[in-house]
């Protein structure tokens, strides 16, 4: 399916407000942590990048104002049914702080772990549901990985069962042809196109 365009998420309003982002940190870290290494990225002084012990989800973490805060988090789902026989995993739950102090840190990491996370897992899959910043984010990745010569395809479920993968050429077919395909408003078209990068 492609995906659904919507407003913010309840996790972006939840971590969104300074108050309710350092209670979801304190409990996400009192479920337990492990500390993870991204590979190329400088992880500065005072920030610590951590994975959940229990599942699948990373976050940049700090003290702020003598708090722990989250200033990057996502969430990872795999799954075979888009990319059959093959696995594939999906970036969901994305989100990063708006506050100015953070930038800095932030500005490179989404793209650093899109980019490790299709290096462990040779396909990325989009989310069934975007924001505008979640479909400006994968236009851009697109372009990086046209850029690398991987494989970009249009992933489409609306007809029977099964999803049938049509290759994209260029970014400009891209434009062209699927990008009205892949985010639309339609809740009842909305789950069955998404698109697909993969390194082989």
């Amino acid at each position: 399916m492609l995906p659904l365009m919507i407003d913010s998420a309840d996790f972006s309003q939840k971590l969104g407000l300074i108050s309710r982002n350092v209670e979801h940190t304190e409990a996400f870290l009192a479920r337990g942590t492990v500390d993870f290494h991204l590979p190329g990225f400088m992880l500065p002084v005072g920030y610590r990048l951590i994975k959940s012990r229990y599942g699948n989800e990373y976050r940049l973490v700090t003290i702020d104002d003598g708090k722990p805060y989250t200033a990057y988090a996502v969430r990872l789902t795999f799954h075979k049914e888009i990319t059959f026989p093959h696995g594939a995993a999906t970036q969901v739950m994305v989100w990063r702080t708006p506050r100015a102090v953070h930038q800095r840190v932030i500005s490179g990491l989404p793209q650093s772990f899109f980019q490790w996370v299709l290096s462990e897992y040779d396909i990325v899959v989009s989310d069934s549901e975007q924001t505008g910043d979640g479909q400006w984010f994968w236009l851009r990745m697109i372009d990086w990985a046209f850029s690398m010569n991987y494989r970009i395809s249009v992933a489409d479920g609306t007809v029977g069962e099964e999803w049938h993968l049509t290759p994209v050429s260029s970014y400009a077919e891209l434009e062209e042809r699927w990008i009205a395909f892949a985010w639309r408003y339609d809740r009842d078209v909305h789950p069955h196109p998404r698109l697909v990068i993969s390194k082989a």
